[in-house]
């Protein structure tokens, strides 16, 4: 698969770049994203931090995504892994828990379908994993008084909302680069414009949080080019099938950790993570 980047928006420390896969788009998508399209809850045998039991009563397949948010339950989580949940099935999805002083509460969970940042999200990669997320989400809990990821991504709506009026998808469009204080941090694709047309608010939450407090330097296009030349040419160790539509495939390189989620033959997510990147290697 070959890859375009097109030309960037700076607003502040972010830069936001276009991405296009040369890959015919089909007329309709084989799986949705809709929130409200699981039911989500704790385990059947007893809450579990590291996992969560989600349930898809449609006709389709729905898809979620690495770093994607479940609130509520006995504590917060985030995904760690993109899956495919087949129609009419169960499944049960891989999550790290990104709110440290609860554990009660009901059952059930729900998604806004809202992302952990970059920093937060990586730092499972990390040794510690659970305790190094823990470390992560509190620099931005803020006063939460239960050390919540969730309780902080509110902080920003402002710069969000500008956000979401200056970058907008184009014709096509099925990915993004973001750079943040003048380096590229992270990339998602996804195999269909209108996947990224949902994702994109959520992506660009996200980033404001990755942005908070960093120089407002913009990131130079040939970076991202660069960041991108590297995705293509990295090999990936496939996984054995996650559920039973999908497949998962990862790889960590001296400057990228990588990982893609393949419907069949055809991948429907590739996300990658700069991990040279300053914010990252401050940690």
């Amino acid at each position: 698969m070959k890859l375009h980047v097109g030309q960037g928006t700076t607003i502040g420390s972010l830069t936001i770049f276009p991405v296009w896969h040369d890959r015919a788009v089909p007329a309709r998508r084989r799986y949705d994203t809709a929130h409200d399209a699981l039911v989500v809850t704790e385990v059947t045998d007893g809450p579990d931090v590291p996992q969560l039991q989600v349930h898809n009563p449609g006709e389709r397949p729905v898809l979620v995504l690495d770093g994607q948010l479940f609130e509520g339950g006995w504590q917060h989580r985030m995904a760690t892994r993109s899956l495919l949940v087949p129609a009419g099935q169960q499944a049960r999805v891989d999550v790290a828990c990104v709110e440290q002083s609860r554990w009660s509460g009901d059952l059930e969970q729900t998604t806004r379908g809202r992302r952990a940042p970059t920093y937060v999200r990586e730092g499972f990669e990390r040794p510690g994993q659970q305790a190094e997320v823990w470390r992560r989400v509190q620099a931005y809990a803020g006063s939460s008084p239960t050390s919540s990821l969730v309780d902080g991504m509110d902080a920003l709506d402002d710069q969000v909302e500008l956000l979401r009026r200056l970058v907008r998808p184009l014709a096509g469009q099925t990915g993004v680069v973001i750079g943040v204080g003048g380096q590229p941090l992270t990339f998602e694709l996804f195999d269909h414009p209108a996947t990224l047309v949902e994702q994109l608010p959520q992506l660009l939450r996200a980033a404001a949080l990755d942005g908070h407090g960093r120089p407002s330097l913009p990131t130079p296009g040939r970076r991202a080019r660069r960041l991108v030349e590297r995705i293509e040419r990295t090999r990936l160790d496939w996984e054995p099938a996650v559920g039973q539509l999908s497949t998962l495939g990862r790889a960590t390189t001296g400057h990228l950790d990588v990982m893609s989620l393949r419907h069949g033959y055809r991948p429907v997510h590739l996300r990658a993570t700069h991990r040279t990147h300053p914010i990252l290697q401050e940690a």
